[in-house]
């Protein structure tokens, strides 16, 4: 693959200076935790300084989730003095590969220039415990300008604009764009050998796609 191609990893992701909180570490980011013994470890996918930065209005959570016993998970924002902003409970749909986790329509978008830490609770019972599986990073959703628009319709295919993501970067937008034609594409090899690259930049195996809406 070219260097443009390689750009799906942590490697070449190029995670943003300005507006980057003080504190980005991450909750349980890099242990292998899980709702049971009997169970396969959930990681997030997620730039190593746990930040980036997203145009989107509500950005979307990866992560490897194996077959599981858990039910549902909550995903929570809050903004940089640690207040409350959004929350919602959404159910796992299906599991056993990578899947990801968006606040409903009829939650608050993310407010532009804010950064907000998530974090998202994986809950094996009934009920939310405290050992349950928690994962937290930070985003910050940025204006869609004329300029930035501008640039990104000169990249015509999802390779390059995932590559411009990543340089400029969107670490969400890069995932979420490089999901959406790996899911129309499947069976692509360039995207089949992407998809492995940036696996492994994550410290994770082979592993199945899927998607959660």
């Amino acid at each position: 693959m070219t260097s443009r191609e390689g750009i799906i990893s942590q490697e070449n992701f190029i995670p943003p200076k300005q507006g980057k909180p003080k504190d980005t570490s991450g909750a349980g980011s890099r242990s292998d935790l899980k709702c049971s013994e009997k169970e396969g470890a959930i990681r997030p996918l997620m730039p190593k300084e746990n930040y980036g930065l997203t145009l989107q209005e509500r950005p979307t959570i990866f992560i490897e989730m194996p077959k599981t016993s858990a039910r549902q998970v909550v995903l929570m924002f809050r903004d940089e003095t640690g207040e409350f902003y959004e929350r919602a409970f959404l159910p796992i749909k299906s599991a056993d590969g990578i899947v990801g986790f968006t606040l409903p329509k009829e939650k608050q978008p993310l407010a532009v220039g804010k950064s907000y830490q998530w974090s998202l609770v994986v809950v094996c019972g009934e009920t939310v415990q405290p050992d349950d599986p928690v994962f937290m990073g930070w985003v910050q959703r940025v204006p869609r300008t004329s300029e930035l628009e501008s640039e990104l319709r000169q990249k015509k295919t999802a390779i390059e604009q995932a590559a411009w993501y990543g340089k400029m970067g969107y670490w969400y937008d890069m995932l979420s764009t490089f999901m959406q034609a790996k899911q129309l594409n499947p069976d692509n090899a360039k995207l089949v050998a992407m998809w492995q690259n940036l696996l492994e930049s994550q410290g994770i195996g082979k592993v199945k796609f899927k998607s959660l809406k």
